[in-house]
């Protein structure tokens, strides 16, 4: 670490001015390097807020370290010629990453692709249809009872009933502030 570094760590554990005390230099020792690299990162967020874009050449490349700190490692690898260390933390956020990648992004682009799957399908079983019976059996997919619908419960109380109720709770509540 840098000398600025250790001074911002210094001072953060540095309470009431007066230096470090036996406890608090034993709980920074005792820090994992993950964590103080979370104490030491600088705000994502620029002067008006927007974060700001990562400079690392792939997600988690400031958790690698040359193992020097003692962090867990992991080998990744069958044999150890092509055996690869690489840090727990890395490897947790590179997880973390990947299920959120999958729920959010992988999803989505599934269930487009799905969309755009049927709706070719069933423009196809459409213009069959005009085809081979020269228009007489032709039908337009927009028009017929076979699309997508989207299953839903109703909802057990109606809005003119939460509008009700709303208004009661209003009433109440400013009968009872007024007493």
């Amino acid at each position: 670490k840098t000398k600025d570094e250790l001074s911002n760590l210094f001072l953060r554990f540095d309470n009431d001015g007066r230096g470090l005390y036996f406890d608090d230099f034993y709980n920074l020792m005792s820090m994992h390097k993950i964590e103080v690299d979370n104490i030491l990162k600088p705000c994502i967020r620029g002067e008006k807020g927007f974060i700001t874009p990562s400079r690392e050449t792939f997600f988690g490349e400031t958790l690698l370290d040359d193992g020097s700190n003692g962090s867990p490692k992991a080998t990744i690898g069958n044999n150890t010629k092509d055996a690869t260390s690489i840090s727990v933390g890395a490897m947790k956020s590179q997880h973390l990453v990947q299920e959120l990648y999958e729920s959010r992004v992988a999803s989505a682009q599934r269930f487009v692709a799905m969309c755009i799957m049927f709706h070719s399908l069933g423009s196809s079983v459409q213009n069959f249809f005009s085809v081979i019976s020269f228009g007489l059996l032709g039908y337009r997919t927009d028009r017929s009872h076979s699309i997508m619908r989207i299953a839903s419960t109703a909802s057990p109380i109606s809005a003119a009933e939460i509008r009700e109720r709303a208004k009661i709770i209003f009433y109440t509540k400013k009968v009872r502030s007024s007493l």
